[in-house]
């Protein structure tokens, strides 16, 4: 893997010297940044100094031009910087983003009510990844008080106290674009309730808010499981929403692999076995599935083999199991075989359709992502996944 390695950084070496915009995290710039600086640190990779500090340079000049999202925008690229910022605490800078919380705080407070998107691309929950990271070295009670509030407005409250979160009526993640006025409950990590129940848990780590994040966490967990596929001749367990019994991919964005990573992290959390047990036999279920059941076309972190191999890898972490285990062996071989037939071309990202495959550099669907899971496979440290709400 270390010459796959080598040769991934040697591509995104040439690539952000062309880079002078498109600075996002997911998909720009700032993950480039992110996968050069872990990559620095394996002895025999080669990162020029220079190029790095110039683009790093280059990010915080242009901070000021950019949205607020999390995927092109300024959360995500402050995700980097504190990230980069906690990198050596003996100099870390408490004050370096202070006028990100404040900003932060200041746009999610403009109206009574959020009106926005609640999911992770360009949403609310897009802000807590940055929210998190900040908190392990500074009290974000304020900032997480807004989002958590943000969050308990918008949910839909059952009688059985079970809480969830319908797409917006206007929201351009809805898959019923036709009646605007039909609830639409999303089943993806990226553009759903699993992704607000991942991002509430580390809300449990702030006094002041504990006990509501564990409400919303309990009621939610509790719907979502409701919404589980008991036919067990299924490929998935969950569908794309709520009410969907196709099968939804295998994939970090969307299907069950997230959904189970969630639950389990919740219940290890919260001390909850049932939760735990729930999502293992949910994981194993998934790790049955091939790239032709999974729909699997290609090696990204979004949908792709790297991407499975990095959310198999968490799971086994969390609750260890033999099936798990298969399966970060399946998949890990068969990046292995296609790198073998087809070189660095076999990591190209599908486009779908006339797209085809295309070469892609991002974070999330290219050779950025790819190369920081096979770092991660390499030295047992995902530090970077919180990025994705994964760990």
């Amino acid at each position: 893997m270390k010459v796959i390695l080598k040769e991934i950084t040697q591509k995104i070496s040439e690539e952000i010297i062309k880079k002078d915009s498109g600075n996002g995290l997911l998909n720009g710039l700032a993950g480039y940044i992110l996968f050069l600086y872990n990559a620095e640190k394996f002895e025999d990779i080669c990162v020029v100094d220079s190029f790095f500090n110039e683009k790093m340079e280059l990010l915080q000049v242009q901070l000021a031009q950019h949205s607020l999202e999390f995927s092109s925008g300024l959360a995500g690229q402050a995700w980097l910087l504190e990230f980069l910022n906690q990198s050596n605490q003996a100099d870390y800078d408490s004050e370096l983003l202070e006028s990100m919380d404040i900003l932060f705080a200041n746009s999610l407070s403009q109206n009574d009510v959020w009106l926005g998107e609640i999911e992770t691309i360009l949403g609310l929950a897009g802000y807590t990844p940055y929210t998190a990271r900040r908190a392990r070295f500074n009290d974000q009670t304020s900032l997480y008080s807004i989002i958590v509030r943000s969050f308990e407005q918008t949910a839909t409250y059952l009688d059985n106290e079970n809480f969830t979160w319908s797409q917006p009526y206007k929201s351009a993640y809805r898959f019923n674009q036709n009646d605007e006025n039909l609830p639409e409950y999303n089943l993806g990590l990226a553009d759903g309730v699993p992704g607000i129940i991942a991002v509430l848990i580390p809300v449990l780590h702030i006094p002041k808010l504990e006990a509501r994040a564990r409400k919303l966490l309990l009621g939610s967990c509790d719907w979502l499981l409701t919404n589980q596929n008991c036919n067990l001749c299924s490929n998935a367990c969950f569908g794309s929403c709520a009410g969907d019994r196709g099968d939804s991919r295998l994939g970090w964005c969307y299907g069950d692999l997230t959904i189970a990573l969630t639950l389990m992290r919740v219940g290890v959390v919260l001390n909850i076995p049932h939760y735990v047990e729930r999502a293992l036999v949910i994981a194993c279920h998934a790790a049955k599935r091939d790239e032709i059941s999974g729909y699997v076309k290609d090696a990204g972190g979004c949908h792709g083999y790297f991407g499975l191999i990095m959310i198999f890898s968490l799971l086994n972490k969390l609750s260890p199991h033999p099936d798990l285990q298969a399966a970060i062996n399946y998949w890990l071989n068969f990046a292995l075989e296609q790198y073998a037939d087809n070189g660095i071309s076999s990591f190209y990202s599908y486009k779908g359709g006339e797209g085809g495959y295309k070469e892609d550099f991002n974070l999330l669907m290219g050779y950025s992502g790819t190369g920081l899971v096979i770092m991660s496979l390499l030295n047992g440290e995902f530090g970077w996944a919180d990025s994705l709400l994964i760990d």
